[in-house]
């Protein structure tokens, strides 16, 4: 009988959707319908092969979710804590993929926040709602992994040490897994010829929309880097072409500055990871499924400026690294860009920061001058040294395959224990 299976992922970027549709492949047998908006809802819908049906709906809203979860006999969800909270109440189980385990802040313990997700799973509709809702929003995804059948964390520093405070607490049923991406995309990378038009330097913005970022308004990342391609295609007219990937370029768009030519785009999973695979110089900012996506095809990123809060606790957790060391980071200018220990006010704080560049000349050249010795910096580093740099990196980030582990899978629609 095929299992019937209701899925989702967190529209923060492309990196939640992204592993949801690397997991649909190891799903066999099964029926995955999809179910989201915004960033995540534009990737799978990119990906449409992956999925039996896709849907554009809240999951926040009961109505874009009942029938879906009275039809499932499972539920997996990336990242998106709502899913959870939906389908423990309708009382489907649940699968659950975190990228993020070691990131999310809580001033909660561990065992204050396990009593609270046995109150969301028992209580009455109206005080599971109360209690989930009083929860901060990274306790929410900490809650959906207490309330998951099983649950399962790409490694990264810090998240072993999370995974084992948990299970003191009495959830053992969290997992730590190596890569969550497409590794069958990322295989056939590897054995394709090099783009007809190669670039000199591939440029990696991802989907950049979050909870706050977006393309229209709060966009002052993007308006900073595309004035910094432009110096520099037309200061290095060795480059020959810099092609820029992003969601914010579903329209293509070329320029020429200097004799270089510069293609912004928003390119399909597999010929975007043809070009990393040849790409002899890469860019990215700290965004976790780049780095793991360059470690398989051993490509050496160079960390370009934090886009967001969560930007900035990746790179620290780096710091000592080789990629980490040689990042291009706004928090290296100075005190002016210190922003708030908190997601939301963190990351709020740095696009306005980085919106005062576009009026401050001043403060613009010195980033400008801060990327240039960055770029040159690894450029400088001979085949060897990169070759160790991705192996330096590729063993913070190894762990388990998720292959293997979801070949258990079966096991997680065992009865909850009482950990669950």
């Amino acid at each position: 009988m095929t299992m019937r299976i209701l899925s989702s992922a967190q529209a923060c970027g492309f990196g939640p959707v992204s592993k949801l549709v690397a997991i649909t492949p190891l799903l066999a047998g099964s029926r995955v319908d999809f179910v989201g908006q915004d960033v995540a809802l534009d990737f799978a819908r990119r990906h449409s092969h992956r999925f039996h049906r896709i849907t554009e709906g809240d999951t926040r809203r009961h109505e874009d979710v009942a029938q879906p979860l009275a039809d499932a006999d499972l539920v997996v969800s990336v990242m998106d804590a709502e899913l959870v909270f939906r389908a423990v109440r309708a009382e489907v189980p649940v699968l659950f993929f975190d990228s993020l385990l070691g990131f999310w802040l809580t001033d909660r313990s561990f065992e204050e926040l396990a009593a609270r997700a046995q109150l969301v799973r028992w209580a009455d509709d109206d005080t599971a709602r109360y209690v989930f809702d009083s929860l901060a929003p990274h306790e929410r995804i900490l809650v959906a992994h207490l309330l998951a059948r099983r649950s399962y964390a790409q490694n990264f520093p810090g998240v072993p040490a999370r995974i084992a405070a948990l299970a003191e607490a009495g959830a053992d049923h969290i997992k730590l897994c190596g890569p969550i991406v497409d590794r069958n995309a990322l295989e056939s990378a590897l054995t394709e010829p090099p783009p007809e038009r190669p670039a000199g330097l591939l440029i990696n913005l991802g989907g950049f929309q979050n909870f706050f970022l977006d393309y229209e308004s709060h966009n002052a990342y993007l308006d900073v880097l595309r004035r910094w391609v432009a110096e520099l295609a037309a200061a290095r007219p060795e480059l020959g072409r810099i092609l820029v990937c992003g969601g914010a370029f579903r329209q293509p768009v070329t320029e020429t500055h200097g004799g270089v030519e510069v293609e912004y785009a928003f390119l399909p999973q597999t010929e975007f990871l043809r070009h990393l695979a040849h790409a002899p110089l890469y860019a990215v900012p700290p965004s976790l499924t780049s780095l793991h996506e360059a470690v398989i095809l051993r490509r050496l990123p160079l960390l370009l400026p934090e886009q967001h809060y969560g930007h900035i606790a990746n790179l620290r957790a780096l710091r000592g690294t080789v990629v980490g060391d040689i990042a291009a980071s706004l928090t290296d200018l100075g005190g002016r860009f210190d922003v708030p220990e908190d997601d939301l006010e963190g990351t709020k704080a740095l696009d306005r920061l980085t919106r005062e560049l576009l009026h401050d000349e001043s403060g613009y050249r010195h980033l400008v001058d801060h990327l240039d010795a960055r770029l040159t910096a690894y450029q400088e580093l001979t085949a060897q040294e990169r070759q160790a740099a991705v192996d330096e990196l590729g063993a913070l980030l190894g762990g388990p395959a998720l292959a293997d582990l979801l070949d258990r899978a079966d096991a997680a629609l065992a009865p909850a224990g009482s950990n669950s």
